[in-house]
């Protein structure tokens, strides 16, 4: 019997630790505006739905499994993590924490794995009710939320023209795609409707973690590595770089794609990339002829965020290699500690210029808040 500790322990989704950070805030520039954008949320009916297919996990997606800790034995007596009620409340309480951390703007996103394990008819009506409840927030805070579509790509076509209601009718800002689907990549053919919705609407699809697919787990189980500690960065990672090779940028220039965690490793390899591309690497079977090196695709193309990733020296290399205007500020609110992250980018003493494009110039122009009326800039 899977119980409500089982399910909030697992992880809707991610670094616990990181809530026994304790730190203020520095002093910031007078005026500056926050926004954070990889801000996760959820809603009674989707972790209800979540906690009645755990017990299938084990079998069907054993990474997801171990995220949740449905693979091993658990004692019944521990105590609820912090953020459950934090995840829950899209209102008042919410916006108090942003206070306290300086945030003047949340970009909200179903919480991983979203609806993305259900089958495709529950999906669907999960994912509009989900987009549903968040647009009815983002109505009654509109200068404090903003928020991404949870699209199920079990039906792709279904996910498309959710995509539209929600950014045409909706108001909300791109889609939130938490990795695989099944085993299965948005570079694979069936997933083109969706990619192609999200080019002809300029909306950006954040992809977001989730516990490596069942074929690539195996390695991450015997030492419990499949969250946030490695394998959500390695699985993200090898999705945007299938993105990259399959051609699809090409094909689809106006495709954004947002990634997390300090771009999951990639601003530290573009390099790596490009001289094994040129030496014939990145050409299997699904690849295309591309037609600039990887590095110009993820440029052009990608935007990171910095959740979970506040850290100087590799906030300073992302800058360096991408320029400030692909990196964007995310506290990774609540797994995460929104005051320490705050503090450590108020700490570095970033050029002006470079901190607002970070803080806040970035989100606006890449979510378009502004345009999608979900808060004016400061």
């Amino acid at each position: 019997m899977i119980n409500r500790r089982t399910l909030i322990r697992g992880g809707l989704v991610a670094g616990l630790a990181s809530q026994r950070i304790l730190a203020g805030n520095a002093p910031s520039p007078p005026g500056l505006r926050r926004i954070a954008t990889e801000e996760g949320f959820n809603i009674p009916e989707v972790a209800r739905a979540t906690a009645r297919i755990l017990p299938e996990l084990v079998s069907r997606e054993p990474g997801e499994a171990a995220v949740f800790g449905v693979d091993r034995p658990r004692s019944g007596d521990e105590a609820p993590p912090p953020w459950l009620h934090q995840l829950s409340d899209i209102g008042a309480g919410r916006i108090a924490d942003m206070d306290g951390a300086g945030i003047a703007m949340q970009v909200l996103l179903l919480s991983s794995p979203g609806v993305q394990m259900f089958e495709a008819g529950e999906a669907r009506e999960l994912s509009q009710l989900a987009n549903d409840r968040l647009a009815d927030a983002i109505r009654k805070y509109p200068d404090r939320f903003a928020g991404l579509a949870a699209i199920p790509p079990q039906d792709p076509a279904f996910a498309a023209r959710e995509l539209e209601r929600a950014v045409s009718k909706l108001g909300l800002n791109g889609a939130i795609i938490n990795s695989h689907t099944g085993g299965h990549y948005l570079d694979e053919a069936p997933y083109l409707p969706i990619l192609e919705a999200a080019a002809a609407l300029e909306a950006p699809i954040y992809i977001h973690p989730r516990a490596p697919s069942p074929q690539m787990v195996g390695p991450y189980l015997d030492y419990q590595m499949v969250g946030a500690i490695w394998g959500y960065a390695v699985e993200v990672s090898a999705h945007a770089l299938r993105l990259i090779f399959s051609g699809v940028f090409d094909r689809l220039p106006k495709l954004r794609i947002v990634i997390g965690h300090m771009g999951e490793g990639i601003p530290f390899f573009l390099d790596r990339i490009d001289t094994h591309y040129a030496a014939g690497a990145g050409r299997g079977r699904g690849s295309k002829p591309l037609s600039r090196p990887p590095s110009e695709i993820f440029r052009d193309h990608f935007t990171i965020t910095t959740s979970g990733m506040n850290w100087g020296p590799a906030l300073r290399l992302s800058l360096e290699t991408l320029g400030p205007e692909r990196v964007m500020f995310a506290a990774d609110y609540p797994f995460e500690n929104a005051r320490a992250a705050v503090s450590r980018i108020d700490a570095l003493g970033l050029e002006p210029d470079t901190l607002a494009k970070l803080y806040h110039r970035n989100a606006e122009r890449v979510f378009r808040l502004t345009a999608r009326g979900a808060g004016q800039a400061k």
